[in-house]
């Protein structure tokens, strides 16, 4: 005998609203020593952050979101963190996410191996948070 189990589209929707939907979001780089994960807390990623060459963290609320039936999930708007390097520039290899002011963060991006951006150098990051069963 088998069993399936189904969520509803309006069930991933419940779990968007109240997840993500209104709440805040901040990207930010940063430089892993070596001895960070993604179970690292939020103050110890935010030490490890960029400074100087012109970063500034990209920051915004999160939208309303849609069921993507093509990708059987619910899609909230994506994020575009760019970031632009001026005067000398600076070195990452870690794109940090966080959600509101949780005290972990949502997701990282690490780039192997590090990225270098000059000054007049941009790099744009598409992030999409998405719900599905």
């Amino acid at each position: 005998m088998a069993l399936t189990t189904t969520i509803s589209t309006k069930e991933l929707q419940r779990q968007a609203a109240a997840a993500f939907e209104g709440q805040t979001y901040t990207v930010f780089l940063a430089v892993n020593s070596g001895t960070l994960t993604a179970e690292s807390t939020a103050a110890t990623w935010l030490a490890a952050k960029v400074s100087g060459g012109g970063y500034a963290d990209v920051t915004g609320t999160i939208g309303t979101g849609a069921y993507a039936s093509g990708n059987a999930r619910y899609e909230l708007p994506a994020i575009n963190a760019t970031f632009t390097a001026t005067g000398v520039g600076y070195t990452y290899d870690t794109v940090c996410i966080r959600i509101g002011t949780a005290t972990y963060l949502h997701s990282l991006l690490v780039e192997t191996p590090s990225v270098t951006m000059a000054a007049g150098q941009s790099k744009t990051y598409t992030i999409t948070l998405a719900v599905d069963n």
